[in-house]
Parts: C-alpha cells; sequence; structure tokens
C-alpha cells in the first residue's frame, strides 16, 4: 500500500458479517481493505454457541462447504427448569466449526483481491467536512499509519471501533444499556462417554443456572462425542458466567476441553440506522442478533448482503451518504429488523419471569413447538397463538398472566409497526422516530417493571 493509496471501502472486523461484506463489496469490483485485529490463521475463531438454521444459507444461496459443518440437527428441544417438560421446535440445523468457516469466508475474500491487515487495532477516526476520510491503525507491536477510503463498514462487534468514535449527534453512534447484553461462557468438550441423544440442540431454561439467558447443550458430532455447552446471563454486573458454569454445569460433562471462552452478545432491537455519512453498520455492531436465542450467524450475514448492495450503489453514483444507501434499513428491517425490535420487547418479559412461571407454562402446554418456530420465523404474537394461549390460561387459571401477556403482545406489535410500516421514509425523520421509541420503550419498562440498566460507558 502506498501511503496516498484510497480504498472504494475499508471494512473494520473480519467476524462473519465482516468478511461477508468484504467479499460482496470485492466481488462488485471494488477496492477493499480489511481491517482485523487477530493474526490471519485465528479469523473465525469465536466463542459460540456454533449452531444455525440451514434456512439462513439458503435464504442468500450462499454453498457453504461440508468440511465446515460438524453435525446437523431436526431442530430444538427447549427443556423446563425441572427437566420434565420439554418442548420441540421444528426446523433443521448445523452446528458449524467457527474457526473453518471463517477461514472459508477469508479464502473467499481473498480470491476477489480483498487487501488484509491482520494484526491491526484501531485507534481514531478521521473526520473531514462531516464525513470520515479515514482511520488510524496501529500494527500489534508495530507502526502506526492511515488507512484512506470513500466508504467504511464497521462489522467489529459489540464494541464497535468505528461506531463509537463518530460524533454523538450521529444516530448510528447511538449507546446501548447494559441489559442489551448477555455474557456468556462455553466449552467445546470430548466427552468420556458419548451421548445418546445428538439429533437435537438443546435449550434449558433455569433462572438460577442462567438468569436472564439460559444454558445449552448442543452436539457437535453424530457420535456423540464431542459438544458445545454453555450459558448466558444478563449482562446487570450481579452474575459471571464462568462462576455459574463451574458452579452447576462442570461436573454434568466428564470430559476433555477442547476449546473454551467467554464473550458478549448484544441480544436488542436493531440500531435505529445502518446507515449515515459514508459509514455503514453490520453484524454483532449493528445489534442484528435475535433478542431471544441469541443466534447471530445468519443476521449478520444478511446485514452485509443488503448494505453491500446499497453501498454499491452509491459507490457507483458516486455519492455514498444516508440518502443514498437509505434503502439498506427498509430491506433490513422488514427481513429481520422488525421481528428483533418485537422480540426485544419479549426478551425483557421473559427476563422477568421466575423458574415457576417457566415450569407452570410448559407443564400445561401453553405453547408448542410449531408456535415458537412461528414467534421465531414472525417475530410477532400472531393473533391464532395469542388466541390459543389466552384460551388455556384461562382454562388453568392464570389470570395475572393473561393480563401481562396481553401488554406484551400490544407493544411486541407497536414495536415491530414501528420498525417496518412506520421506519422513516427518509433520514430527516429519524429523530422523531428514535423519540416514539425511547418513550415507547421507556413506558413498557415502566409497567413490566423492568430495569434497563445504565447507558454503556464507551
Amino acid at each position: 500500500m502506498s501511503k496516498d493509496e484510497i480504498y472504494d471501502v475499508i471494512v473494520v472486523g473480519a467476524g462473519v458479517a465482516g468478511l461477508y461484506a468484504s467479499y460482496q463489496l470485492a466481488s462488485m469490483g471494488w477496492k477493499v481493505a480489511l481491517v482485523e485485529s487477530k493474526p490471519a490463521s485465528k479469523i473465525g475463531d469465536r466463542v459460540c454457541g456454533d449452531a444455525i438454521g440451514i434456512h439462513h444459507f439458503e435464504e442468500l444461496s450462499l454453498q457453504v462447504p461440508s468440511y465446515v459443518i460438524d453435525h446437523r440437527y431436526k431442530g430444538v428441544k427447549i427443556y423446563s427448569p425441572s427437566c420434565k417438560y420439554n418442548i420441540v421446535v421444528p426446523g433443521e440445523g448445523v452446528s458449524i466449526n467457527r474457526l473453518k468457516f471463517g477461514q472459508w469466508l477469508l479464502s473467499q475474500a481473498l480470491s476477489k483481491n480483498v487487501e488484509l491487515f491482520d494484526q491491526h487495532v484501531v485507534l481514531d477516526v478521521m473526520l473531514k467536512d462531516n464525513n470520515v476520510t479515514g482511520i488510524k491503525v496501529k500494527r500489534v507491536n508495530g507502526e502506526t499509519h492511515i488507512i484512506k477510503a470513500k466508504a467504511f463498514i464497521d462489522a467489529s462487534g459489540y464494541k464497535p471501533a468505528i461506531r463509537s468514535k463518530l460524533p454523538r449527534e450521529w444516530p448510528i453512534s447511538e449507546k446501548p444499556y447494559t441489559t442489551d447484553y448477555n455474557i456468556a461462557y462455553r466449552e467445546v468438550l470430548k466427552l468420556d462417554e458419548p451421548l445418546e441423544e445428538v439429533e437435537y440442540a438443546e435449550i434449558y431454561i433455569n433462572v438460577d443456572i442462567a438468569p436472564g439467558g439460559y444454558w445449552w447443550l448442543f452436539p457437535k458430532s453424530s457420535s456423540g462425542e464431542i459438544i458445545n455447552v454453555g450459558l448466558g446471563v444478563i449482562n446487570t454486573g450481579q452474575y459471571n458466567p464462568r462462576v455459574q458454569y463451574d458452579k452447576y454445569l462442570r461436573n454434568k460433562f466428564k470430559g476433555k476441553v477442547l476449546n473454551s471462552g467467554g464473550g458478549i452478545v448484544p441480544t436488542r432491537r436493531p440500531l435505529p440506522t445502518l446507515v449515515w455519512r459514508n459509514v455503514a453498520v453490520v453484524g454483532d455492531a449493528a445489534y442484528t442478533v435475535n433478542p431471544v436465542h441469541g443466534g447471530g450467524i445468519g443476521s449478520s450475514l444478511l446485514s452485509s448482503h443488503i448494505v453491500s448492495k446499497y453501498m454499491n450503489s452509491a459507490l457507483e453514483a458516486g455519492q455514498v451518504n444516508e440518502q443514498t444507501m437509505w434503502q439498506a434499513n427498509f430491506d433490513y428491517m422488514n427481513a429481520y429488523g422488525g421481528k428483533q425490535a418485537s422480540l426485544d420487547v419479549l426478551r425483557m418479559y421473559m427476563q422477568k419471569l421466575s423458574n415457576d412461571d417457566y415450569e407452570w407454562v410448559m407443564e400445561n402446554k401453553v405453547v408448542d413447538g410449531g408456535s415458537i418456530y412461528d414467534l421465531g420465523v414472525k417475530g410477532d404474537l400472531a393473533e391464532k397463538i395469542t388466541l390459543a394461549i389466552s384460551l388455556l390460561i384461562k382454562l388453568l387459571g392464570r389470570p395475572s398472566l393473561l393480563n401481562e401477556l396481553r401488554t406484551v403482545r400490544n407493544y411486541m406489535n407497536k414495536m415491530r409497526e414501528l420498525y417496518t410500516t412506520r421506519y422513516p421514509s427518509k433520514p430527516e425523520e429519524l429523530p422523531a422516530w428514535m423519540k416514539t421509541i425511547d418513550q415507547l420503550l421507556l413506558e413498557y419498562t415502566y409497567k413490566i417493571g423492568f430495569n434497563r440498566g445504565n447507558l454503556v460507558k464507551w
């Protein structure tokens, strides 16, 4: 790279979202630089549950090689706190090898001439005329220099390297609350005694073990020898996921630890806008993770696919800004973001439920696997689901739960509508829309007694 060279696009972060965005834009003929703090050989190595529904790959026509896939599932089993009851949620999924998947995506990007700056961290963002002109980066244990571009994509994860350094008046730099995150810890084990049941990914709801989250057991081999087991807890400062794991799960599974680690996952509605000025945000940096089950691989890929499409058009037009890329918001909100916003409302309510509440719901079969699948796919409490649940609750004698459910359904529908049919038609309308969202959330959290905590410090 020469000192004065200017790229078309700089992507920061070589996770799933950054790799896919880099590949997409380079495939369209643009000169792309990819900045990542890890060495190239470690790209893809991330703490994760590793599970993803195959529909995410199918929707993007992404042909993932078989060597990336460790295991296949028929669906998910969700267990009650006592483990006496379970719900089977249909839907084919896979367990992927995150390192192999990341390395494969990297090879795809490099094959399109993406220039990789591995082992580089972002120190600062350079601004001129209300646009980003470059980023100051430092090679690990090396020199500092500036890389310039016409457009930028922040794909750097839950603590965004670019977005957190932008002017606070830019809506793309919105700060989250502490409880918008879950903290997770997981281990990949080779068991001394293989599992007998390997056809389903298993989720266990127990607020003693995983307050504000759940713990999981995901088989990673057809033999049942390799598993991914871990838990996530709400980020209130009260709970340490590693401590919870050691206390409740370590003695359940005997074997050799192949990999272990912790991470932070955003579990909330998406960023108000994925684009502003000549910057776009994708993946965890844009809060594209599902708020209820914490899955984010598929939605990260989707956000990168959509943003790349409109950034390409903006670059072709020679004008990269929120006006020329605004349609990316409509496409993402209608494809996934509206569902996320609706599920964020449900997530806050679920984080207040007790083990007794969950046990009662599952013992009495208030919801079934089909309803949960519909909820996950559509993101709303469909009328037919709500009617069935309401009738059951009336018959079974929990009127307080019925009233709470009506409140949750009402706000879920309002939030989904705001993020889809009532999403701002142009950037100038965004500030007023954001105030409406804030007011609705303030009203809702007050009604259900949910404390969102403080704004993050970065």
